[in-house]
């Protein structure tokens, strides 16, 4: 039995005990994913940041992290064993450079916060991926959205990305267009379920 990896939802970056940055991922299309995968018979470990559990998959494997890192590090140690990787999570793109203990005070007067990138978790993986391997990822853009895309595609060592908008974050449908190095596909609005079976689909499960 093929096995897929998925990474699904957001991660949250705190800067102090109940503060974060992170983003508006709902985590649905990662289970969208999950549910496709395992209706095409394939074996699933799945990585989510975090969402409720109503935005989990009841099936498969479920490693539950928080940040960027710890998302990084759950995924290396299951990169290897994985046919398919599917990078469906909204990684924020940036941390703080320290996280305080103590809350931060609300002081009437701005703070400065220093930011530094987190890791980018496709590239650092695929930067080891085998040929006998494919991984697929996700490019949510505002502008230039398919210059954008095929520029992950081939920095990130993507075999294919879906490329959407903001729009889609928590909503049950969106635009998506696949993008790979042999074809361009504009899908129209699919729902997100619409959308897992497309992305099977095109890689022929």
């Amino acid at each position: 039995m093929k096995k897929v990896l998925i990474l699904s939802g957001p991660t949250h970056e705190y800067f102090d005990p109940v503060r974060f940055i992170g983003n508006a991922s709902s985590g649905k299309m990662g289970k969208a994913l999950a549910e496709e995968a395992v209706f095409q018979g394939l074996e699933v470990d799945f990585i989510s940041g975090p969402v409720p559990d109503a935005n989990l998959p009841s099936i498969g494997k479920i490693i539950r992290v928080t940040g960027a890192e710890e998302m990084l590090s759950a995924a290396r140690a299951k990169f290897a064993e994985a046919d398919i990787i599917i990078f469906a999570a909204a990684v924020a793109d940036f941390q703080p450079l320290e996280k305080s203990d103590e809350k931060f005070p609300k002081v009437g007067k701005n703070i400065s916060i220093e930011l530094r990138p987190t890791p980018d978790i496709a590239a650092t993986l695929c930067a080891d991926k085998r040929d006998d391997q494919i991984a697929i990822g996700f490019a949510l853009q505002t502008h230039d959205g398919e210059a954008k895309a095929r520029e992950k595609l081939a920095k990130k060592n993507l075999d294919g990305i879906v490329l959407n908008t903001p729009a889609t974050l928590g909503a049950e449908n969106g635009l998506f267009t696949w993008i790979d190095f042999q074809t361009l596909e504009k899908w129209g609005r699919l729902t997100k379920t619409e959308c897992a079976k497309r992305i099977f689909s095109a890689l022929s499960v």
